[in-house]
């Protein structure tokens, strides 16, 4: 396979910039609002470094917490506010543009998620300019973050309080100056690094991320580009990083602390990548062929949840068999309440989540949309069951499927998430 030499490849994005100013990586080449131009280049980018250099002993290490190291890479690419790009990460491994493109998860990423970064410095003026489609995401946030790897905001914009005007558009600016009442303004402070915009699907089949570009209105000249000897040095610190981060952090404090086969109280924060209008309950499962996992989720004031099951790493294996549902993809219990069964095989229930044959894993449950003190309206409670007694705690209307409604469920699934692999 050819790929983009780093010069071509880091070059040929610059010059677009350059020559065709705010509205260069609004070319997308496909009606995809994440196949663009730059996410092409920086992807190439991506892929020759990590190809081109070998650090087999960080590799070894970021197993137990961090099981894809190109992610690490991706976030490196992207990592220069004074030629700031738009750039999809923590996804799975697609082919397009002509590229193999590794898997990027890591930290209990989201499958109903499409994250994107925009470098970000504080003396840098920026303009993100964006189009919101009809159907657009459930939920989309705006994060600015002190580091690419714990992810703690700094500053926030919700996309309740987004303006959009009647045409779809909307402009948000990024700087140091306060917000004194201005829409769309996210004031930037010294410790913000990068913007971590979130737009989290709901119905697979008819949303769609928002257009989003980005540009550096500030005077830039005297700053180089970053070389790819930065590159390289960022990714092997990012590895080493996330070893602390989602080993020790997500996976051992947030995780491995609870008893198996349970889920924690849900609880807001700032840190290790969850918003601050995010409530959030941890667990990991242990379950025999025969077992499963039952879960009643409590939605209160949350615009949007998850219900999530990840690797004992902590990342998604197969998005499209099943392996999380939310609040569209989910039947609800008469009072308002959402049962789920995680389990191995399949127990011919509506919201079933699919392990994709794993015994052991991790789950994170998400609520959104909260205020900063609403997480006490959000709750859930966990059991373990034998298959043979699922009946028995299961709710009287319980919504069953059978094997050919399972099937359409999964299909539909498969070609929600198609739609993202479109180049």
């Amino acid at each position: 396979m050819e790929f983009f030499s780093f010069s071509r490849t880091l070059g040929s994005a610059l010059a677009l910039i350059a020559s065709l100013g705010p509205l260069a990586s609004a070319l997308s080449v496909s009606e995809n609002p994440l196949a663009t131009s730059d996410q092409r280049d920086l992807d190439a980018l991506a892929i020759e470094i990590y190809q081109d250099n070998s650090f087999p002993v960080l590799k070894a290490e970021a197993k137990a917490a961090y099981k894809t190291a190109h992610g690490s890479v991706q976030k490196a690419v992207n990592n220069d506010p004074y030629y700031p790009k738009v750039y999809w990460v923590d996804a799975g491994p697609r082919d397009w543009f002509n590229l193999e493109v590794p898997g990027g998860r890591y930290s209990y990423d989201n499958p109903d998620c499409i994250y994107r970064t925009i470098p970000i410095s504080s003396d840098v003026d920026y303009i993100v300019t964006g189009y919101r489609h009809t159907p657009g995401p459930t939920d989309v946030s705006f994060s600015l973050i002190s580091d690419p790897n714990s992810q703690n905001t700094v500053a926030y914009l919700a996309g309740s309080d987004l303006v959009i005007a009647s045409d779809g558009s909307y402009i948000i600016t990024i700087n140091s100056s306060a917000t004194d009442g201005r829409s769309n303004h996210i004031q930037s402070t010294s410790s913000a690094v990068q913007l971590l915009i979130r737009n989290n699907l709901g119905d697979w089949l008819s949303e769609t991320p928002d257009n989003i570009t980005v540009e550096a209105v500030s005077d830039v000249t005297g700053h180089d580009a970053i070389t790819s000897a930065q590159i390289l040095v960022d990714a092997k610190w990012n590895l080493q990083e996330s070893i602390v981060d989602y080993g020790v952090g997500a996976l051992g404090l947030k995780t491995s602390l609870y008893a198996v086969n349970t889920l924690s109280t849900p609880s807001q924060s700032s840190t290790l990548g969850t918003l601050t209008t995010q409530a959030s309950s941890f667990g990991h499962f242990n379950l025999t062929d025969d077992d499963a996992l039952v879960a009643t989720l409590t939605p209160g004031s949350a615009d949007y949840f998850v219900f999530p099951v990840t690797d004992p790493w902590l990342v998604t294996t197969d998005p499209a068999s099943q392996a999380s549902l939310n609040s569209k993809q989910s039947v609800a219990n008469d009072n308002g309440t959402y049962t789920f069964v995680v389990s191995v095989a399949d127990p011919g229930v509506y919201n079933w989540v699919n392990t994709t044959g794993l015994h052991e894993g991790t789950i994170m449950v998400r609520w959104q949309g909260l205020s900063s003190s609403s997480s006490d309206s959000v709750a859930i409670q966990a059991q373990t069951v034998a298959l043979s007694d699922l009946a028995s705690v299961l709710p009287s209307e319980t919504r069953y499927v059978t094997a050919q409604e399972r099937a359409v469920q999964l299909a539909d699934r498969v070609a929600g998430y198609a739609l993202r692999l479109e180049s």
